[in-house]
């Protein structure tokens, strides 16, 4: 690798790193996003798939007096 590229490289892996943070949290660089990713699906499913299933659970099902 020659040495002048450092600085490119340095910013390319700068620029992934935000990214993919990014997504975590669920932020978009794009407001045309129509699917849900990182942070807003594990949101979206924490919070919404995971709390209806929960629910439908019955506590008692499986015990005897």
């Amino acid at each position: 690798m020659d040495v002048d590229n450092g600085p490119l490289v340095l910013s390319l892996i700068n620029r992934f790193i935000n990214a993919y943070g990014d997504k975590l949290e669920g932020k978009f660089v794009k407001e045309s996003a129509v699917e849900m990713k990182g942070g807003s699906r594990i949101n979206f499913i924490f919070h919404d798939i995971f709390k209806r299933v929960i629910s439908q659970i019955d506590p008692f099902e499986y015990l005897t007096e």
